[in-house]
């Protein structure tokens, strides 16, 4: 099988290259985007000519530049569960027909062809808790009649929840799919509730995501979507989209193939990355604020797909907005990025020496950790605001 590779880049489309699988996985990228010099992934797929082949096989022989267009978990399922409804064994289902399905349909900026075709027609509003119940059907093993609604709608996000990307009007009272084009609606990510969350994980993911804002830490726009069988849907406004321009993200996880399914980067690894990546110190400190929060907030899922940074207009590196950010049990009861080289018992100390790894002084630390501490205090004040 073979894909065309595209960069849709702030409303400019060029041809990055070739994907094959035919004895393996491999990719080259064309002339035409050597001669662009924009290098969409610096450390394993550098700007050169030739075939290029992971040997490693991280993720199944994908770079992971390609690979973070790929959904994991609830976005997975549903990719699988389709293809298995047009005739595909698992075994035929690989990573190219995975992308393939995905098409133009993708977080981020990459587009692959040829696409699969989608006929599906579409009502147009769109019903949150309807969709929430149909999608516990699909984790619960059930069949669904909305399967290829729960796809389109999903875009390729990653995360084990269950959620949609949609369009939202300025007031945020009106849902539409998100192919359809509507004057002043926005690109959103909506979560729904899996039967194994707790009921208001919506509401407190939304409480968590005001506290990250009050302590500084760069967030996307967030609401809480209104439900009749829960505190509500959490939503954020997609950080990959300028108006209806597509941007380049890319992870942690992609840039360095370090899996993110165990503890394969700790805290000093990231800021490194950051500093190595952006080269800019703005930036580095960014990631040193969001290991503060996490660490204080007790958010322990903090692995290498859950940071990521944007190429912006002018073809440099940023962080982008935090994301994922609510208190979790990580492995084993552990941050999954360690910091000096500990996954519990973590103490400011700890957080000031793993900062030292960059230019940051000590003084600025301590005080982004008051900032952070003195946010997290109001959890309970808004726990009761939110009726929790």
């Amino acid at each position: 099988m073979r894909l065309n590779v595209f960069l849709n880049s702030y409303g400019t489309r060029d041809f990055v290259g070739v994907l094959e699988d035919s004895a393996g996985i491999g990719f080259e990228y064309s002339p035409s985007f050597l001669a662009k010099g924009l290098d969409i992934s610096p450390f394993k797929l550098p700007l050169q000519a030739g075939a290029f082949e992971d040997k490693q096989k991280t993720f199944g022989g994908l770079f992971g530049v390609f690979n973070d267009s790929l959904p994991d978990g609830w976005g997975c399922l549903l990719l699988d569960r389709s293809l298995q409804k047009k005739g595909l064994s698992l075994q035929e289902i690989t990573p190219l027909r995975r992308l393939s399905m995905i098409g133009l349909n993708v977080m981020g900026a990459l587009e692959y062809e040829p696409a699969v075709e989608d006929k599906t027609v579409f009502s147009d509003n769109v019903n949150l808790d309807s969709l929430c119940m149909e999608a516990n059907k699909i984790l619960d093993g059930e069949s669904s009649a909305v399967l290829d609604e729960l796809l389109a709608l999903n875009g390729s996000s990653c995360g084990a929840r269950p959620k949609i990307v949609a369009l939202v009007s300025p007031d945020r009272n009106t849902i539409v799919h998100g192919d359809l084009a509507r004057e002043k609606f926005e690109p959103w990510i909506i979560k729904f509730a899996s039967s194994l969350d707790k009921k208001d994980i919506g509401a407190i993911e939304y409480i968590y995501s005001l506290m990250a804002g009050k302590a500084g830490v760069k967030m996307p726009d967030t609401h809480l979507f209104p439900s009749k069988n829960c505190a509500g849907h959490f939503g954020v406004k997609r950080f990959d989209r300028v108006g209806n321009k597509k941007v380049h993200i890319h992870t942690a996880c992609g840039l360095l193939h370090a899996n993110h399914r165990y503890s394969s980067l700790d805290y000093e690894n990231l800021i490194k990355l950051t500093a190595i990546l952006t080269k800019d110190v703005r930036e580095t400190e960014k990631m040193i604020r969001l290991m503060i929060f996490n660490v204080k907030s007790g958010n322990k899922d903090d692995h290498s797909k859950n940071f990521s940074f944007m190429l912006d207009k002018d073809g440099k590196w940023k962080m982008t907005p935090a994301y994922d950010i609510t208190p979790s049990q990580g492995i084993n009861g552990e941050q999954t990025a360690m910091v000096n080289s500990k996954g519990r018992d973590i103490t400011d100390y700890d957080l000031i020496k793993t900062a030292s790894v960059s230019s940051l002084s000590e003084t600025k630390a301590r005080e982004m950790i008051e900032q952070i501490d003195d946010a997290l205090s109001g959890y309970a004040n808004l726990k009761k605001e939110y009726g929790l």
